[in-house]
């Protein structure tokens, strides 16, 4: 019984977007159902396990998402920023963001 009632929380709190780290391919995945033609425009790259999304924009800009293994890892990054005084990224969850748009609003809704 006990077991059965930690697992319907569990998936209570998924289903509700609870704490739970998102997937880059969930991420990129997502973005792409907000945005039409992000799917087209995406780039990624993985450097020490941090996958890194990155979406040009007309402009000459880009926004960039970085997708860390948990959030404590994506805390600890944004924490490193500051200290180096670059800290312009947002996070949420296991997720390093920036560069605004219509792309950085879809991410928000993704990972929320």
């Amino acid at each position: 019984m006990r077991a059965s009632v930690l697992v319907l929380a569990a998936l209570a709190a998924t289903a509700c977007g609870g704490s739970s780290a998102v997937s880059s391919g969930s991420l990129r995945d997502c973005v792409a159902k907000h945005v039409p033609g992000a799917a087209d425009r995406v780039r990624s790259s993985v450097e020490e396990g941090v996958t890194t999304l990155t979406w040009p924009n007309g402009e000459g800009g880009e926004t960039i998402a970085s997708v860390f293994a948990s959030g404590s890892d994506a805390e600890e990054a944004e924490k490193a920023e500051a200290r180096l005084g670059d800290a312009h990224d947002r996070r949420a969850k296991n997720v390093l963001y920036s560069g605004g748009g219509a792309v950085e609003d879809a991410i928000v809704k993704c990972v929320s």
